[in-house]
């Protein structure tokens, strides 16, 4: 399992990727613009009705994805070029889906363990006292991250849209060369 995950983390650009991400930040933005939505219980409900079929689109473009030309396409997009991110333009869009399908299985999770735990405590319970006070700050916050995950994820449906469209895009230019 940790050799897969180093092949995804490795692929998708790590650390550095995620931080470059328009549609992290973007996600974050509107999740604060949304705060009467995931400020108040029920926002679950929409991650975990929306996720599931956002979930078969994304394995039905993963699966278009990997269609797309043929055996000397995919060959010349494939395999370490020699770069030190070791990530091959096919690897690097394999990487792409599978952070898009990762956040989404994240976001459904986070839907169900909230959904699971929507519960108020009286103020003089243990619970609540044992964090002076700020118990419900915390859900707030929990609320806001786990809103902000499904936001990210939906968000990311633009980004393997137009990682189709890319692979679209070079397949184009190589049959056209090919054709020449």
């Amino acid at each position: 399992m940790s050799n897969i995950l180093s092949v995804y983390y490795k692929a998708y650009g790590g650390f550095g990727a995620l931080l470059k991400s328009y549609y992290l930040y973007g996600s974050f933005f509107i999740s604060i613009a949304l705060f009467p939505h995931w400020s108040a219980s029920g926002w679950w409900d929409d991650v975990l009705s929306i996720m599931p079929n956002l979930l078969g689109f994304s394995l039905g473009g993963y699966a278009m994805f990997l269609a797309i030309g043929d055996e000397k396409f995919r060959s010349l997009i494939a395999g370490d070029d020699g770069d030190e991110d070791g990530a091959s333009p096919f690897l690097s869009l394999n990487g792409a889906f599978v952070h898009f399908i990762v956040l989404q299985v994240v976001a459904l999770f986070i839907a169900l363990f909230r959904k699971a735990y929507d519960f108020s405590l009286p103020l003089d319970h243990p619970f609540v006292e044992f964090f002076n006070g700020y118990f419900h700050d915390m859900i707030i916050v929990g609320n806001f991250i786990g809103y902000w995950v499904f936001i990210y994820a939906l968000s990311l449906t633009l980004a393997a849209t137009f990682a189709l469209l890319r692979v679209g895009r070079w397949y184009d230019i190589y049959q056209t060369d090919k054709n020449k």
